[in-house]
């Protein structure tokens, strides 16, 4: 399946909402954090950072410059998780002096996001905001968060109210877009990441999320055009080679999804994913041998893998191999026993090893599952017809015509 890009955490990295905080840390400074000061506001991070560590190590118990290094570490996006950390360690107590400034809470807010403290991260958004709710930076934050966790209906209002204030901001249109694509609103999402990407023309990931929603559109030769736009800016992405894999597959492209799949493979040689959408591509190309080599090989990674099982078993029905297969299918089903797909895929090989009444059952769940499924319908009137019931195979076909 395609992947869309991750959502970065947005960090002011020059201006205003990193000079205000600075300042509020106090005049104490003296010369020195006015010096610090300029080089932040000149955009020089990785040098007043440098300055304030070095003061911060004179004085040790300074928590002004200890807030200060703090702020401009976050800020120069170089992180570590040990400097991550620290910086957490300085930013609380500072917050805890001036517990109603936001600015504050925004840097704390950034530091526990970049550790992968998400909650706290949210929690230190949602105080700042009591106090601040103009503040942007604030709204922009919030909505990445809730990206990050799939909140795909609380993150489109705050990216909405970000946007307000920064229309012209592509990575806030490129991730309205996103929550949009999250909520199956995908017309919307296109409009939005077209804007993206007519504001961000050289960011590769726009350029991917747009192809993405394209695709499931089903314009598959716009979404193909914008992945291979992507390409060209992010030449070595093994995402973005995978996802140009699914599209090629779907514009009925096998051979060429075979060279992408490939591709993100030499880039990524242990991802499953890669595999078991080259192995798809292989069987497509008619080269199910091949394809059953890549699956074994994902398999011996991810022995538990839901589509790696799947498609696997796929592959040995379709060599007449259906014992085998079976006991694909039930190590799958083990994980997900009411996946409908499966249970047909089931079904069909239960059917091929003329086992009617177990094969008429697994047809039966499947349609509960998925009521409206001709598939389902029909393969449950094919064994009530073997099985010598006429009248409930006629039955099941005509639900099956209607649905």
């Amino acid at each position: 399946m395609p992947e869309l890009s991750d959502w970065p955490i947005p960090v002011p990295g020059r201006g205003s909402t990193l000079t205000r905080a600075l300042k509020l840390l106090g005049p104490d400074g003296g010369a020195a954090g006015v010096f610090v000061g300029l080089l932040a506001w000149a955009g020089r991070l990785e040098a007043a950072t440098t300055k304030a560590r070095e003061r911060l190590l004179e004085q040790p118990t300074r928590g002004d410059w200890g807030a200060r290094w703090a702020i401009l570490y976050l800020a120069t996006g170089r992180l570590q998780p040990t400097g991550l950390k620290e910086a957490i360690s300085w930013l609380q107590p500072a917050v805890g002096r001036q517990p109603e400034e936001p600015l504050l809470r925004l840097w704390l807010a950034i530091g526990f996001a970049q550790n992968g403290e998400v909650e706290e991260a949210l929690r230190e958004v949602n105080v700042a905001l009591r106090t601040a709710p103009q503040l942007i930076e604030l709204w922009e934050l919030k909505g990445s968060l809730l990206l990050q966790t799939g909140r795909w209906k609380d993150a489109l209002p705050c990216l909405d109210a970000a946007l307000a204030g920064r229309p012209g901001s592509g990575w806030l249109w490129n991730g309205r877009g996103l929550a949009l694509d999250g909520l199956k609103r995908p017309d919307e999402a296109a409009r939005a990441l077209g804007r993206a990407a007519q504001i961000l023309p050289r960011e590769g990931a726009v350029w991917a999320n747009l192809g993405l929603v394209l695709q499931k559109l089903e314009q598959t030769p716009e979404a193909l055009a914008c992945l291979e736009r992507a390409l060209t800016l992010r030449p070595i992405d093994p995402t973005l080679l995978n996802n140009i894999g699914f599209s090629l597959m779907a514009s009925g492209r096998a051979s060429e999804a075979v060279e992408a799949y490939r591709q993100a493979l030499a880039r990524d040689p242990d991802s499953v994913t890669v595999m078991g959408n080259l192995a798809a591509a292989l069987a497509k190309h008619g080269r199910p041998g091949e394809a059953a080599e890549v699956l074994e090989s994902a398999l011996a990674r991810a022995p538990g893998d839901f589509t790696l099982l799947n498609n696997r078993a796929h592959l040995l029905a379709q060599a007449g191999r259906h014992e085998d297969a079976l006991r694909l299918y039930e190590s799958a089903l083990e994980r997900r026993p009411e996946d409908a797909t499966l249970l047909a895929n089931k079904a069909g090989s239960l059917f091929a090893l003329e086992r009617f009444d177990q094969a008429l059952v697994a047809y039966r769940i499947a349609s509960l599952v998925e009521p409206a499924n001709r598939r389902h319908l029909w393969g449950m009137g094919v064994c009530f017809e073997r099985l010598g019931q006429a009248d409930a195979a006629l039955d099941c076909y005509n639900q099956a015509v209607t649905a």
